[in-house]
Parts: C-alpha cells; structure tokens; sequence
C-alpha cells in the first residue's frame, strides 16, 4: 500500500496494490503517481485579466434606467450605492459596496498574483493567500446582484419599466468570466512549481514509511513509486497556439470595452447651459420636456461666480438637438396658484421640470441660454403673427402676459412694457395670432378693459362685461370700424384709450373675401316663371313670381308658392314656365296631380350632386341661377326653428333673386336645403331623404 493524493477530488488516502491499478474510493478516479508537475494557469490569468478589464467600466457605467410614473431615472452601480448612502442607507450601502464591489476585486487580484510564477510568494503566504481566494469566493454576491437585476426586470415589468445600459451587458460578463477564472484554477500547480524551483525532488511523505511498501532502498525522505501504481502519463510540450491563445480572451474584451467607449465619445448627446434667476427646487435627473414629451434631462447645477444666479446643465435627447436654437425660450414649471387658475399642477405631486419653447424661426445652434422667470406668452407658440406697439400714459392692463380681446375671443397678448426713450409714456409690445392678423388696419382701436363698464343716461342704460380673466387680471380690447383701411406693418403704434366708446361695442366689419365654392360643387338652376291674370275687383291685372327650380336624379326641387296655382287667378290665365317649356293651366294642373309632378319633365339633371338633410348648422353657399355670385353663409346665421325647420339670418343681403336658390355645404359639397324668399323672412326647405 502506499499513501496517494487524488487529483480529482483531492483525498489523500491508502492505496493497496491491485493488477488493475488502484482508484479513488470516494470518486471512483485512477490514480497516478504524483511525479513532478510543471505548467501554469494561462488559463485562469487571461480570465482574470479578462474581468478586471471589464470591472471598471461595469462599476461605472449606465447600469439600469427605470421609469414610473412618467419619471424616469439612470444610475451606474457606484453611483446606486452613493445614493444608498446619500439617503442614509448604510447597513444595505456598506452589504452592498463590499460584497458585490469591492471583494469581487480582491479576489480577482490575488487570483491573479498566485497565477504569476515569477511573483511567487513564500510558500506559507501562498497557503494563506490562496485560503484566503477560496473563502472570498464563498462571499462574493456578483451572481446573486444579478440574477436579483433579472428578477426586478420580470415582476415588475408591469408596474416599473426597466432599460438596461451599457453597465448591465458588461456586469454579465464580468461576473461570468469572475466565476469561471474560479473554476479554471489549479492549486496543484503552486506546489508542483514549486517543487520545480526546488530542483525537480519531490516532497517528503509527512508519514513513515509503510512495512512491507516499496520504499526499501530508496534514498531517505523520497518515495519511490509503488509497481501497483502505473506512473502518471508525461506531460507534453504545449503547443504554440495553446500557449498564446488564451490571452485572445482579454484582448476580446479590451476591444470591446473600446469600442463601446469610443462609440459612447461619438454619440455623446448635445449638452446646454441654462441660467436662472432662481432654481425653484429644480435638481439634478430632473427633466426637460416640449410639449409634455422629455427631450433632455438636468446633469448638473452650480452657482455662477457671482452667486446670483443658478447655471443648470442639461442633456439633450437626439430629438431634444432641435431646441438648441437661439430664440428658444427655458422657464421652471412649478405650482403657481392665483385668481385666473392653476398653473403646473402636474408638479405637485411630481418633480419640478424645465419646459422649453423654440424658436419661431430657425436661428443657429446655441449651447448658452438665459431662463425666463416666468412661462412666456402662450400666444408666441403660432408663428407668423404681427407685432405692434400700444401707448399709454400709465402702465394699467399693460403688464406682460395680459391678454387681447376681440369680441371676447383671445387673439394676442402683451409681451413687454417699459418706458419709451424720453420716459414720458409707456411702450407696451403687443403681439396677435397669424390668424388674426387681418384684424390690425389703420383704423383699428385698442382701449384698456376695466371690467363691468356702464353707458346711457335717464332713458337708456347698456352695460358690458369683460371676459372673466380679464375681470381678474385686467386686458386690452380690440374693435375694428367699417371702414378699417390698410394693414399695417410690424411695429405700427397704437394709443390706448382708457375706456370704449359706444359706437366700437357695435362695429360689426366685413374684413376679407369670403370663401368661394369651386366650379364642380354649383348646381345648374332653371329659371321659373308663374304668371296669372289676378281678379281685381275693379279691374284684372298680370301678376308673376320667378324663382329658380333643381333637378337631381330624376325629382325636381322648387319654391311651392311657384308650383301651385294662386288663388286669386281668373281660371284658364295660369301658365307655368321651367326653363324653356311652358305649361297653360290644363296642363300644368294634369302634370301636377300625377305622383311625379314635374318630374315627368325632360329637364336636364345634375346627375353629380349629393342630396342630405340638414341636421345641424354648418358653413354653407346660397347657390342662385343666373350671374349673382354664391353667397357665403356662416353657420352662425342658420338658425333652428320648432318642428326641424330652419331660417337663416334675416339681415343677410338676399332678394327675391335668390327665391328657390339651394344651399351647398362647404365641406363636401351637397346640396343641404333650398331657399325661400319673401320679404326678410328666409326660410330653408330640406331637400334630403
């Protein structure tokens, strides 16, 4: 028998002899002769080199972005234990900074330093050094923080929604090639290379030797191998490649730890300055938002050199790059409460953030800004408008942000106010909507809106009340005279007036032309003419009516005061004309007692008009036969009458010309309705199924 190590499991035990050979009875392995061993872990030190490459840029990148509730937030791995600790987390900041980074590191690095012949330690500091490797093994939590990562990822995918970064890819193989540079190592390889340096003798057996061994004759304190044992088989020349091609795995790895650095330097997102009077809470990882869409987050805030003003950082999205122009306007959004409303309710429950609007027109790129102290004029988001100037000899209604009225509708706002050069009145700027614009012409009239204003005398008593916000915040009016003259310039000036007149409250201009149909969306009309000869009670007299007469499809649409015979006609003088047929009474009276009336005619058909009702009022055009021009009705001027019929505006320009004209919807085109005409009463007839 002789005592041998397995190089399997390790087991140092009594091996008796067998023709067979000798095996481990713990493992079942053949065991060998310990002869002198030579080789070194290359294996182990390209993965140790491997995740030490793949350590610093793992600890220190992007690791995850996690976004709740419409905040979003990105930390690297160091920067989640500063905050552990920042928030006063020191039992989990201390767990986590010491078992998942800073052991993780050790271990790797004595790991590495065993791997190294010719930085061999003493060999009873390599016993310790290598116990220690073993027992840090036990304590490093890589694997765990992981599958940990991987498990916040699948419960709560649907309440918490995870990004991973950079960071996270190269923690994966960080702990990968930690845990498999643990397993690559082998311990017998100190001894044996240390056997080697001590010139190839092997160790003494720490046991006497056995009665009845084969150790006779040998030289004292060597072990002479035992026959029963076949000899370990000799170790072969590594071959070239096998010698310098575990080291492609740390240069694998430093290439891509480059080219993610060098991609991540090209494809640095754009950065901004921002100074603010005041920060208003404002803070790091907070965010820039357009439109309510985030295209930038708040990197850094500091103090200017003065200490009066707030210099914030922010970077940029890719979409966020667009807002970098000169022109751009940046304020804090954050709860402001007065008597005209809310405003940043979104920020009472949530962080405080940085809303910015572009510029109107596209300036250069810029990186430096100056932050507003207040959110600008709502009305500066419609380019293309015009801006003017108002006087006045104080500053009330003037103050920025105060809103203009027309008729009660909003179309601009003050901007800024100031006083002129020689300080004798007050400038205000004032800037209108594009789609306003026409209403600013020589004539127009601005006056200063002070509430509730009262006009009349003794018999007569009017009031006017202002629009509610401008009941709170005060407000500038608009009136624009019947004859408004020419539009005006940018910068044209205006005088303020402290009240309006009468005469303003009730201009009612035409300003513009109306909107015309297209050729396609006119019906062709047939003239109609009903004559009589009327039965005066001292003589008789020729009587007609005209009117305009449509046919679509086969049924003809006209007036029915054209279509019946009149009371007061003497029998045998009504005559029907429709277009170039004429009907006398006999058969006019036979053509409409049959079910098709005067659709058993041969008029010419508008076979391309579409036929609705009229369910609700809608821009239209009063299309008549002969030359009149369509007439643009507004929807406001079609009134509903009891029963489902409709009138329109009696002071509309209408005459008996446009008796029997249709009405053709402006969006699509079809006929809604035919008109009559008598006297200022207008009524609508509905054509529709």
């Amino acid at each position: 028998m002789s005592l041998q190590s397995c190089h399997c499991c390790g087991l140092i035990q009594w091996a008796p002899a067998s023709p067979h050979g000798a095996i481990c009875y713990r493992c079942e392995t053949p065991l060998h002769h310990n002869g002198p061993r030579s080789g070194r872990n290359d294996l182990t030190m390209a993965l140790c080199l491997t995740a030490l490459v793949l350590y610093l840029p793992a600890v220190t990148w992007k690791f995850l972005r996690i976004e709740q509730l419409g905040q979003r937030h990105e930390s690297s791995l160091l920067q989640g234990v500063a905050t552990l600790f920042t928030e006063q987390q020191l039992f989990v900041g201390v767990i986590v900074l010491l078992f998942s980074i800073i052991l993780p590191m050790v271990k790797l690095t004595a790991l590495l330093f065993l791997c190294q012949p010719q930085w061999r330690m003493l060999p009873r500091h390599r016993a310790v050094t290598y116990r220690v490797v073993e027992h840090l093994g036990r304590w490093g939590m890589l694997d765990v923080m992981l599958v940990a990562v991987m498990v916040a990822f699948v419960k709560l995918g649907g309440l918490v929604t995870f990004g991973a970064g950079p960071g996270l890819v190269l923690f994966a193989l960080f702990v990968l090639m930690s845990l498999s540079a643990s397993l690559a190592f082998d311990p017998h390889c100190l001894w044996a290379e240390s056997t080697d340096a001590a010139g190839g003798a092997t160790p003494t057996s720490p046991l006497p030797p056995v009665s009845g061994g084969t150790t006779t004759g040998a030289a004292p304190g060597t072990a002479t191998p035992d026959p029963a044992f076949p000899p370990a088989p000799p170790r072969r020349a590594p071959a070239p490649f096998r010698q310098w091609g575990v080291w492609i795995i740390p240069a694998i790895a430093l290439l891509l730890v480059g080219g993610i650095t060098l991609r991540e330097w090209l494809h640095q997102p754009p950065r901004i300055e921002i100074t603010f009077a005041e920060g208003h809470g404002i803070q790091d990882g907070d965010e820039l938002r357009y439109r309510g869409v985030v295209v930038g987050e708040v990197e850094a805030v500091r103090f200017a050199d003065t200490l009066r003003e707030l210099i914030v950082h922010v970077t940029l999205t890719p979409d966020g790059q667009r807002v970098a122009r000169t022109g751009s306007r940046f304020w804090i959004v954050r709860p402001q409460f007065d008597l005209t409303g809310v405003e940043g309710l979104d920020t009472v429950v949530g962080e405080n953030y940085i809303a910015v609007q572009p510029a109107t027109t596209g300036g250069e790129a810029a990186t430096r800004f100056r932050g507003l102290d207040e959110p600008p004029l709502p009305d500066l988001e419609f380019p293309g408008g015009i801006e003017v100037i108002v006087e006045s000899p104080d500053a009330e209604g003037l103050t920025p942000g105060t809103a203009v009225y027309y008729r009660r509708l909003r179309i601009g706002g003050v901007i800024a106010s100031g006083l002129n050069l020689d300080q004798s009145r007050i400038e205000a700027r004032i800037y209108i909507r594009p789609e306003y614009r026409n209403l600013i012409r020589t004539g127009t009239v601005f006056w200063n809106l002070s509430g509730v204003q009262f006009q009349g005398g003794l018999t007569e008593l009017s009031v006017h009340i202002s629009p509610v916000e401008s009941l709170l915040q005060g407000g500038l009016g608009v009136a624009v005279p019947a004859n408004p003259g020419e539009e005006v310039r940018e910068g044209h000036r205006y005088r303020l007036a402290a009240k309006a007149e009468k005469e303003w409250l009730t201009w009612q201009p035409t300003l513009g032309s109306a909107p015309v149909p297209p050729p396609t969306q006119r019906p062709e009309l047939l003239p109609v003419t009903l004559q009589w000869t009327h039965d005066g009670l001292f003589r008789n007299s020729l009587r007609t009516r005209s009117g305009w007469a449509l046919t679509v499809n086969g049924r003809t649409f006209a007036p029915h005061d054209l279509t019946t015979l009149p009371e007061d006609a003497i029998a045998g003088s009504v005559a029907l004309q429709v277009g170039s047929e004429t009907w006398d009474e006999a058969r006019l009276v036979t053509t409409l007692a049959t079910p098709e009336g005067l659709t058993a005619a041969s008029f010419p058909s508008n076979s391309s008009t579409a036929l609705r009702p009229l369910l609700v009022a809608e821009d239209c055009f009063l299309v008549s036969g002969g030359d009149q021009p369509p007439v643009f009705i507004a929807a406001g001027l079609i009134r509903a009458e009891s029963g489902g019929d409709w009138s329109l505006d009696p002071e509309l320009p209408l005459t008996s010309g446009h008796h029997g004209g249709v009405l053709v919807a402006h969006k699509d085109g079809a006929v809604i309705g035919q008109v009559t005409v008598e006297g200022c009463d207008y009524r609508v007839q509905s054509v529709g199924e």
